[in-house]
């Protein structure tokens, strides 16, 4: 993965604004509607955490041991929203897309693997931490079943 040409086409990439949100957002709700739900009527505050966290990812490319710990929170966290493995695909498939929009020209077929392996890892860490929280609150009583166990006690 070369961490610099991520960083070079992000940072072209950004010189577009709000507009990169807008668009990522528009196409996965476009060709995804069922996952548009997970999403908060207003985006805005969701626009702007999608543009800190995928600098920060791009910024910290090669730095794994700055990078995997933070994919690692990212992919647990969302496991809150409802976010499932199924919705990962078509995530990469919006940020492809949202990058090749914003490049034009510049967006190469090297370019595109170089996203496309640098998604996927980030996906795989997300999806790996994902399933580590799913099992462990698998595990755990829900809230039922730790009263039912109380009102047995007693």
């Amino acid at each position: 993965m070369d961490a610099e040409a991520l960083r070079a086409s992000w940072s072209s990439v950004l010189a577009h604004g709000d507009e990169v949100p807008l668009f990522f957002y528009s196409h996965l709700a476009l060709s995804r509607p069922d996952i548009r739900e997970l999403f908060p009527v207003v985006m805005a505050g969701q626009r702007d955490k999608f543009v800190v966290a995928l600098g920060r990812i791009v910024s910290s490319a090669d730095r794994t041991d700055e990078l995997v710990p933070y994919l690692q929170r990212l992919g647990a966290t969302h496991v809150q929203f409802g976010t499932t493995s199924e919705h990962y695909a078509p995530v990469g498939q919006s940020l492809i897309a949202t990058l090749a929009y914003f490049l034009g020209e510049l967006w190469t077929n090297e370019l595109a693997q170089q996203w496309q392996a640098a998604y996927e890892l980030v996906a795989s860490v997300m999806q790996d931490a994902a399933a580590e929280v799913e099992q462990i609150s698998g595990e755990l009583p829900t809230a039922e079943e730790s009263s039912s166990a109380r009102s047995e006690q007693s």
